[in-house]
């Protein structure tokens, strides 16, 4: 069975090559650009990939754009910041030429300042990205997208790699983009009036969550981070649901 790769970049120039080389070997393999103003475009030459360049309004229709081009009965999605190792290549090949499924998920493990993560609730991080385009139907989320498609749902064993933001500087710059999307999904959902202190209820909420329920200590100081984070990111969705409300 021949497998499509569909990658999503935006000025993905520090990763893209890195995830180009883990998926050489696919049948085909198409990049769907989002008007990449870094030299994105440029590294990828080199490679045997198709490059389209999209307008990306969220992540559920960037992704139903891609598969739209796919010419292989399977697809693989992939972000610009993941790669796969050859051992999960191979065991995606062998999934897809059984079609025991219409779907696999795959473990996902996180890097966050250049250090692998294992706990606060960020391992396995399972992700679904495998699909038989036949059985597909569509992704549908503004932030959090999820797919939706017929038939059976199968698990691959080997890992997924995934080099999320490598400073303070880049998580910063993904929450206030993404955190705004949410804060208007919410909006849109007639999200109940926001209170003070139902801001830090979240937000307290969040770090105890991430670091004494799911043990985001054992990841050490990379793991506190981590757990402070995410509690400074539902600061940013509520507050921002508040100046929403205000207006």
């Amino acid at each position: 069975m021949k497998l499509t790769v569909i990658i999503l970049t935006h000025n993905s120039q520090e990763l893209i090559q890195e995830c180009l080389n883990s998926v050489k070997k696919a049948d085909e393999v198409i990049i769907i650009d989002d008007f990449s103003t870094d030299s994105t475009v440029e590294l990828t030459k080199p490679f045997k990939a198709k490059i389209i360049q999209h307008q990306l309004t969220n992540f559920a229709n960037q992704r139903n754009f891609g598969i739209s081009k796919a010419t292989s009965p399977w697809v693989l999605f992939l972000d610009s910041d993941e790669k796969l190792s050859p051992k999960l290549f191979l065991e995606i090949k062998t999934a897809i030429n059984a079609s025991s499924h219409s779907a696999y998920r795959i473990k996902r493990l996180n890097y966050f300042f250049g250090h692998k993560i294992k706990h606060g609730g960020f391992w396995p991080d399972w992700q679904t990205r495998l699909f038989k385009v036949k059985d597909f139907q569509k992704f549908i989320g503004t932030v959090h997208e999820t797919p939706h498609y017929s038939g059976s749902l199968g698990s691959l064993e080997a890992h997924l790699i995934h080099y999320s933001h490598q400073s303070l500087a880049q998580g910063l710059q993904k929450s206030i983009v993404w955190t705004k999307k949410e804060a208007e999904e919410f909006i849109k959902a007639n999200h109940p009036p926001i209170t003070w202190w139902r801001i830090i209820k979240v937000m307290v909420w969040e770090f105890c969550y991430r670091y004494f329920k799911m043990q985001g200590f054992k990841d050490g100081y990379v793991g506190f981070i981590e757990s402070l984070i995410q509690a400074i990111n539902r600061f940013f969705v509520y507050q921002q649901v508040w100046e929403l409300q205000q207006k």
